[in-house]
């Protein structure tokens, strides 16, 4: 791979970006929105050449929003820019005495300065008995997995088909309201929904009286909400529950898993600092190596992998993709910042992420939507489905492909 390195320069790019899906592409579109008249040469790892839009994977899993339609082209972007380019592959780890990664496959690319953007995975803890049959849906063969699943055992007609969604966060939440809104379709077996949450109440980042409309209109739609009930196992035909010290066998066909996000395992090879769950420890500048004099300065994290850590400790966190796109502007202003500098100068001041604590959240339940901001909830269901696809539009177009330069006469 450092044969790919230009003439008389030592490395192969001077920003190698880990990841390509909402903060890597993001560091990516700012650092050439910043310096478009010099863009720096560019290298990004990722194992996918495309991502799926995850705000409405729901939609995407039932076919509602086809999938053709919501997928995101990162590689072919990366690959229209100038000087920059798109390495498709798993990362094995770092060697930061080179400032480079290491693919399985043996490749390395060496930078002068890199950003990890890795993200995370949607994975039931491996301790619970049965979760390999758990189907989660944020990689792409999760997603194609399940979406098979559901096509064979939702296909047809017949008597309805009892799926278990694990989760009473938002995203368990809306995959529970659009599985149930399926029951109308002629080409489908009806759903029997059991939505399993750990908390006592359902989406317990918004307020009280949000959680229990949404649990309302979830139950007119026939959706069996359980709310401070554990799953203890999960076998061929059924799942295992337990609330109040009570066990239940609930019947299941399918069993899904939105209960939660965990570190992506190559966090765990990188050797950086991590926070006690295994994410990316970084400060308020989104440095790697959080320290008042930072070993390697040139190290930056951004997105779901990463936790800030400043001040009174561990700053909350939305880990929603708008925080995404808003430390990678951050990122990419402070590698700019790092890329003026000579090498070997002292580390000039960079800029710190600030911390939002809130923003309007969209909360998508079948035939229904609501939008929240503040104390505002707007229940205009054909307005809000509109309004998201358009930003899923918004967000796509902001990431197509430049036009190839003309040729030569």
């Amino acid at each position: 791979m450092s044969s790919a390195a230009e003439p008389g320069s030592a490395r192969d790019a001077d920003v190698l970006v880990l990841g390509a899906s909402f903060a890597g592409i993001e560091v990516v579109y700012q650092l050439h929105r910043m310096l478009g008249d010099r863009p720096p040469r560019i290298v990004v790892v990722d194992r996918e050449r495309e991502h799926g839009y995850l705000p409405l994977q729901q939609e995407r899993l039932v076919g509602v929003l086809p999938p053709a339609q919501s997928c995101l082209h990162s590689a072919a972007y990366i690959e229209s820019l100038p000087r920059a380019r798109f390495v498709q592959g798993e990362i094995e780890g770092l060697s930061l005495d080179d400032r480079a990664v290491v693919l399985t496959d043996g490749r390395r690319v060496t930078a002068r300065t890199i950003v990890v953007a890795l993200g995370s995975e949607l994975a039931p803890p491996p301790a619970l008995p049965g979760a390999s049959r758990l189907f989660a849906h944020k990689r792409r063969e999760q997603f194609e997995a399940l979406q098979a699943a559901l096509g064979e055992r939702l296909g047809g007609s017949g008597e309805p088909v009892p799926v278990v969604v694990v989760g009473g966060g938002i995203s368990g939440v809306e995959l529970a309201a659009e599985l149930a809104a399926q029951g109308g379709r002629p080409d489908r077996r009806a759903p029997r929904v059991t939505l399993v949450g750990s908390e006592p109440r359902l989406v317990p980042n918004l307020r009280p009286n949000i959680a229990a409309r949404v649990a309302r209109i979830l139950a007119a739609a026939g959706v069996d909400v359980r709310t401070s009930t554990r799953v203890t196992a999960i076998e061929d035909d059924d799942v295992e529950l337990e609330a109040a010290g009570v066990r239940e066998r609930v019947p299941c066909a399918i069993a899904m898993w939105a209960g939660g996000l965990r570190p992506a395992p190559v966090l765990a090879r990188l050797g950086l600092p991590t926070t006690a769950a295994g994410w990316l420890s970084v400060g308020p500048t989104l440095q790697c190596f959080a320290r008042s004099t930072p070993t390697h300065p040139w190290l930056f994290a951004c997105g779901d992998a990463v936790r800030i850590v400043g001040g009174a400790g561990e700053w909350p966190t939305m880990q929603r993709a708008i925080e995404c796109l808003w430390q990678a502007k951050v990122v990419a202003r402070n590698l700019v910042t790092l890329l003026a500098a000579a090498e070997g100068d002292p580390v000039p001041p960079l800029r710190p992420h600030r911390l939002r604590t809130g923003f309007a959240y969209g909360v998508s339940l079948g035939h229904r939507a609501l939008v929240l901001w503040g104390r505002l909830c707007v229940d205009l269901p054909r307005i809000n489905r509109w309004f998201r696809r358009w930003l899923m539009r918004q967000y796509f177009a902001r990431y197509e492909p430049l036009p190839p330069p003309p040729s030569p006469r």
